[in-house]
């Protein structure tokens, strides 16, 4: 053994394959591929569909600066109105309340605000 090497003879790795990589798999006989069959196109766009899409969220500015409401834009949605939980005045939004974001001045000086 090399003097420069700090490792026992009997800890040393030996440089060979291990027996065992056949045993963990057997070779199993595969089925044979069938032809695709053949499908129209008019079927094939009767089964594709458009996935729901989630309604759209936007935000409104509130009472409190740098505070804005979430809500769910939905097609002809009647007034929602929802309880401030910065000031004792309710506030009307155009749909369901989906939580609350706080936001840099910047971007919350640009969002609409909500009717009171």
């Amino acid at each position: 053994m090399h003097p420069a090497r700090r490792v026992r003879e009997s800890h040393m790795m030996a440089a060979i394959r291990s027996t065992r990589r056949g045993a963990r798999r057997t070779a199993r006989p595969r089925k044979a591929a069938r032809p695709a069959k053949m499908v129209r196109p008019a079927l094939r766009q009767a089964v594709v569909r458009a996935a729901a899409q989630p309604p759209q969220q936007v935000l409104y500015r509130i009472c409190k600066p740098g505070w804005a409401v979430i809500v769910e834009r939905t097609p002809n949605a009647q007034g929602t109105r929802f309880v401030c939980p910065f000031c004792p005045v309710s506030h009307r939004v155009p749909g369901p309340v989906r939580g609350f974001r706080k936001m840099r001045r910047a971007q919350w000086v640009k969002l609409r605000r909500v009717e009171e």
